[in-house]
């Protein structure tokens, strides 16, 4: 079961404020199911001047290191009140997306790079070269990838580049790095980026990392209110296991500076191919 806590703040100004402290702090537990998960929401009522984190612990018990909650949420250090992050959702998003960009595209000279720093996306090649004649990846383990294209080149007589530097990545018009490199590298300024993170370094294109996709119905339910859809939909794969999310092409998509949709995303990589012809 997941656990997810919110802080109702009350206002404390005023009359009104007056009559909110004569009432005492109090929890609420509501507990939401569906057919492959379940949630305890847990609401802490603060109407007075601090919060009792020891009754907040007795409801969320084991729990308490892996907490859902609105970003911002302050939690006391100490106590092992953790909230949840992980980008595992997110990375497995940009997957899809390169994989859906290079089949809706249909051009195999589409030059695709994969960054992969320490060898952790190995699978994703044999998905990428059905779609393109042209991968190239960078990594530091190069070893785990040579054995990879070796397999590869024996069974369909694909053929993947494997280097180190930024090379492969200058006339790259996809550049897939489920996991952000640590420092920047040099690509053509209309070249797609995606990545599973937030990165944190400028590049000479703008980065897609925000992903959103629909959730069913059922999902959507289940959603304590305070919670953002795609952070829940995050929880709902990495902890619950609900990983017929992770099948999902993105429906909207985005850099911190414009939003795309499939089809846009779709034309911008079209028009890149188009411009080298």
């Amino acid at each position: 079961m997941l656990t997810a806590l919110n802080i109702e703040e009350y206002d404390r100004r005023g009359v009104a404020g007056l009559l909110s402290r004569m009432r005492r702090n109090r929890v609420r537990v509501e507990h939401l199911y569906c057919d492959c998960a379940a949630v305890r929401s847990i609401s802490y009522e603060h109407r007075r001047g601090r919060v009792s984190w020891q009754s907040v612990e007795r409801f969320v018990r084991s729990e308490r290191g892996q907490l859902l909650c609105p970003e911002g949420l302050e939690l006391p250090d100490g106590c092992g009140f953790r909230r949840f992050e992980s980008r595992e959702l997110s990375r497995r998003l940009c997957e899809n997306a390169a994989l859906w960009l290079l089949r809706e595209a249909d051009d195999p000279r589409a030059r695709a790079a994969l960054i992969d720093p320490f060898g952790e996306c190995v699978g994703l090649c044999s998905y990428l070269t059905d779609h393109t004649d042209c991968l190239r990846v960078v990594t530091d383990d190069p070893e785990v990838y040579l054995k990879e294209a070796e397999r590869l080149l024996d069974e369909r007589g694909a053929v993947i580049h494997i280097g180190r530097g930024d090379e492969p990545l200058l006339d790259a018009d996809l550049i897939i790095a489920p996991s952000p490199p640590g420092r920047a590298f040099s690509c053509p300024p209309d070249a797609i980026i995606l990545s599973g993170e937030r990165p944190s370094c400028s590049f000479c294109a703008p980065v897609i990392y925000d992903y959103t996709i629909e959730l069913p119905s059922k999902l959507i339910e289940l959603r304590p209110q305070y919670l953002d859809e795609m952070y829940f939909a995050s929880a709902l794969y990495s902890l619950a296991g609900v990983h017929e999310l992770g099948s999902q092409v993105f429906r909207r998509c985005s850099d911190d500076r414009v939003v795309h949709t499939r089809q846009s995303l779709l034309g911008q990589f079209r028009q890149r191919l188009a411009a080298r012809e």
